[in-house]
């Protein structure tokens, strides 16, 4: 009992941190629920004196209620026959139902409100969380939490406000049932509630395979974009056969689990009906035979009866889906609740200035805090230099891309542009000076031009067609039939690595930077594309800073000064040809190795 107390308490805390914003319409809507079960019981109670008039009892009904609304009759000065009492109930169920249809109107817009809100909330905290949040997250896990399982607790929500116009109706329902007779409607109370206490392990049973259907489904999402992005690795290796057996067995897992939940769920539905049709004759055949049976009164308890059933059917069908979808709440708020703590931090308030050094201090970064990835860095980049960082994999190099960029802090040290550490600029105006070119090209299913724009509205169409001759990719765009407007396809598959490549300078250079990274931006092209690009370079050199990192020598042999870096150190540093004049020297070896 006590651990079933603690769960209850649980699941209340859960919903009112998920709907607590909601309040007031959860509230309008129990007024809502008050209203349409007051038409309605008052319609049904009204049967007892129809019934009356046909059975030629008069205008029988000796309850409360039915004497006032014979009393209302009189108010009003109508007179109470069975024309006009016909007129009353079909009045009182014609404005039940308007009720219901404001109370439906209602509650649509609470639950289609809360899943826009809420996507649009995680959607943009997500997208200004931290590095380092984003990627320990599984692959597909925030596209599930954001179009499926903010969809199951928009349809919680939804539930919820149902279940609060049904409990408002059930209580109506119950006083005007006690006020017709106390005893019949006491039996069908208890009854109800033995039925609910019978069904609570199922719900129980609902409720865990709902938590393991949700887990699977996270699993499954994940496993389908991880070998999605894959598949042609998948096709090489020639195991498309294997991987299609996994997800079979993932498949059929969540099959299994679903079947079990849909059956358990319906198990309840399925004997609730033949239940309540052997309760009514149960109760007429007992009733039947006491001197105080009255037609009437029985067949308005019965409807009331038939309707309290109703309502406690449709409250264990609603608290079994509100328990089956609570996982989904959890873990939607779990992960509101940490992405809210990882948002990223912007300090900074003074404008980006670049006028004559950017400069690693004595840095160290390291993403465990025993290990160190980078240890004591210090190194100038001169305004309007090229500046080449080659190394091993595993050497730092990329991290030094992330501190560049703000996507991590430093451990120790300062990062400084003319002598201002970057951490009291202002985040959004320092990324928009720093153009990242990645070897990880993003390129979305639109046209040249949009992804060249890519968000930024204030990029001229000229704008576009200049930063596209930058980058060395104008006579191939406007080759094509529809030049700028031409679709390049998912991930730019219309168009070879060395165009993608350029496209996406061409959308950095739109943006006017003032420093320019490129990180690997050749390792993957041909040597006709990694020509291109290294003309780019070149014609860059001098109007913007450009710092490269690269695997391919040839790519930096260019550079006003060369950083070589190992182990999280930089162990040399000097022009390519004084390097190569250095027989010792790690750039000379590893030139000799390539050539």
């Amino acid at each position: 009992m006590k651990k079933l107390f603690k769960s209850f308490l649980h699941n209340i805390s859960l919903l009112k941190r998920g709907f607590g914003p909601y309040k007031k319409q959860i509230a309008v809507l129990t007024l809502v629920g008050f209203l349409s079960g007051l038409l309605e019981g008052v319609g049904a109670n009204a049967l007892i004196p129809l019934f009356s008039f046909i059975t030629g009892d008069g205008a029988g009904g000796e309850d409360f209620v039915s004497r006032s609304i014979e009393r209302v009759f009189g108010f009003v000065g109508v007179d109470f026959t069975l024309t006009y009492l016909l007129f009353f109930i079909a009045a009182l169920f014609i404005l039940k139902a308007m009720v219901l249809f404001i109370g439906s109107y209602i509650q649509y817009k609470i639950a289609y409100g809360y899943e826009k809100r809420v996507r649009t909330e995680l959607f943009e905290k997500s997208l200004r969380s931290t590095w380092g949040y984003l990627l320990n997250q599984k692959i597909g896990h925030l596209e599930k939490i954001l179009s499926v399982e903010v969809r199951y607790v928009m349809r919680l929500l939804e539930t919820v406000s149902s279940l609060v116009l049904i409990l408002t109706s059930l209580l109506v329902f119950l006083a005007i049932a006690f006020n017709i007779s106390i005893q019949t409607t006491s039996i069908a109370l208890a009854t109800g509630i033995v039925v609910m206490i019978v069904f609570q392990p199922l719900i129980n049973k609902i409720r865990k395979i709902t938590r393991e259907v949700a887990s699977r489904g996270r699993d499954i999402a994940h496993f389908v974009n991880e070998n999605v992005l894959g598949m042609k690795t998948i096709k090489a290796m020639s195991v498309t056969s294997p991987v299609s057996l996994v997800g079979e067995s993932n498949f059929e897992a969540l099959r299994l689990l679903q079947i079990r939940r849909s059956l358990l769920s319906n198990a309840f539905g399925s004997f609730f009906q033949p239940f309540g049709v052997v309760f009514v004759l149960v109760l007429f055949a007992v009733s039947y035979k006491t001197s105080t049976f009255s037609l009437p009164a029985f067949i308005a308890i019965v409807y009331l009866i038939q309707r309290i059933f109703t309502q406690v059917h449709g409250f264990q069908t609603h608290t079994q889906t509100i328990f089956g979808m609570l996982p989904y709440l959890e873990n939607v708020l779990s992960y509101q609740e940490h992405v809210v703590q990882n948002q990223e931090q912007d300090e900074g308030s003074k404008p980006f200035r670049f006028e004559k050094t950017f400069s690693f201090n004595n840095i160290s970064f390291g993403y465990k805090a025993d290990k160190n990835v980078l240890s004591n860095i210090s190194f100038q980049i001169a305004k309007g230099s090229f500046i080449g960082l080659i190394g091993p994999s595993g050497a730092g190099k990329t991290t030094i891309v992330d501190l560049v960029l703000r996507l991590f802090k430093p451990n120790s040290g300062d990062i400084l542009v003319d002598g201002i550490s970057i951490s009291e600029i202002d985040l959004h105006e320092f990324r928009k000076k720093v153009g990242y070119v990645s070897q990880d090209l993003h390129l979305i299913n639109d046209t040249v031009a949009n992804n060249i724009r890519f968000f930024d509205d204030a990029i001229t169409d000229a704008k576009i067609q200049e930063a596209a001759k930058q980058a060395n990719i104008q006579d191939t765009i406007t080759s094509l039939p529809n030049g700028f407007d031409s679709i390049v396809g998912e991930r730019g598959v219309q168009f070879s690595a060395g165009q993608r490549q350029r496209i996406v300078i061409a959308r950095v250079l739109a943006r006017n930077p003032r420093f320019l990274i490129l990180d690997e931006a050749t390792s993957a092209l041909d040597n006709e594309s990694e020509k291109k690009i290294q003309e780019v370079i070149e014609n860059l050199k001098g109007k913007i800073t450009v710092l490269v990192i690269a695997h391919r020598l040839g790519t930096v042999m260019n550079c006003d000064e060369l950083l070589v870096l190992d182990r999280g150190e930089i162990i040399e540093k000097g022009k390519p040809k004084d390097l190569l004049a250095n027989e010792q020297a790690y750039f000379y070896k590893m030139y000799n190795i390539r050539e």
